[in-house]
């Protein structure tokens, strides 16, 4: 009884973010530490929580981490980054299957359940930034009056797959708020002939959208400035969709919510499953990055419950 009612609260205290607003980890890993709380407390479907929510998403990251140290090695060669890479994402996903296995044998054993709370805490993470992910991804509530696109980067001096999806996502939207504006986001890379912002612009002009109608942001160089680029064309008033790619959507957002900018999110759909994976890790790497307190005081924290 005290299992479900600690779940329940935890669910009610992340509806409670989410309408206030849904721009934040917690607005995920509220109701997920919620829904665990129940299945945890419901014997033996604790097993199968423990498969779902702990072996899958190791076994991804332990995917993603041999292919891109795989990746590395093919293109630069011998290096120390390539093995760890290698090595780290075959032993995690080696780990993975065996974690149920670990958990039902040797759980008192304090090394076992150190390295079970550490693996653990990192497969919550994972599932948390995807719930939220979902959650910042459900239909609009807003009728725009800006439709802001995150540019991406050019290829061969062109507007290539990603950035192609994002701007036909936001043309759709525009055609149906047509009285909206359109802020096109996107600077010059090194690499790149012309600022991603003007192929945006040429993209959209090509498909009937008016030259009123689109407002260009050229300085930004990554995402955080992209939000705070592209404040200079958005007022206090306006009602704000942000367009970017399904795995790229939580990450804008909350650069949004930082700048000040109210806005809402439009996730544009990324076929590749692989790639959409990669993105995923590599996205939720750059968030704890940017809150660096979320690993150390979350394993210190493991490491102190275990103790007790």
């Amino acid at each position: 009884m005290v299992t479900l009612l600690i779940g329940a609260g935890l669910i009610i205290l992340g509806i409670v973010v989410i309408a206030h607003d849904r721009r934040t980890l917690l607005s995920g890993l509220l109701p997920f530490l919620g829904l665990l709380t129940w299945l945890t407390g419901l014997t033996p479907v604790w097993l199968a929580s423990t498969l779902f929510v702990i072996v899958l998403p190791l076994g991804i990251l332990g995917e993603v981490l041999t292919n891109d140290g795989y990746w590395l090695l093919s293109r630069y060669g011998t290096s120390a980054k390539g093995y760890f890479f290698l090595v780290g994402g075959f032993l995690v996903m080696v780990f993975a299957p065996l974690f149920p296995v670990l958990w039902l044998l040797w759980r008192s054993v304090l090394i076992v359940k150190l390295m079970l709370a550490i693996y653990g805490y990192v497969a919550v993470l994972i599932d948390a930034y995807l719930l939220a992910t979902v959650i910042n991804a459900l239909p609009l509530t807003i009728k725009p009056t800006k439709i802001l696109i995150l540019g991406a980067g050019l290829i061969k001096g062109g507007v290539g797959p990603v950035l192609r999806r994002r701007l036909l996502g936001g043309l759709a939207l525009y055609q149906r708020f047509p009285k909206a504006e359109l802020i096109m986001s996107g600077g010059q890379g090194d690499d790149e002939p012309e600022p991603e912002a003007v192929a945006m612009h040429r993209f959209a002009r090509q498909k009937g959208v008016p030259e009123s109608a689109i407002r260009l942001e050229t300085n930004s160089t990554n995402t955080a400035t992209n939000l705070s680029e592209a404040k200079r064309f958005i007022n206090s008033g306006d009602r704000v969709v942000l367009v970017t790619s399904d795995y790229h959507l939580l990450r804008s957002l909350l650069y949004a919510r930082r700048q000040g900018v109210n806005c809402q999110g439009l996730a544009v759909h990324t076929p590749h499953f692989t790639f959409t994976c990669n993105a995923f890790i590599r996205e939720l790497g750059a968030y704890t990055i940017i809150h660096r307190y979320l690993i150390p005081l979350g394993l210190v924290l493991v490491i102190i419950l275990c103790l007790i």
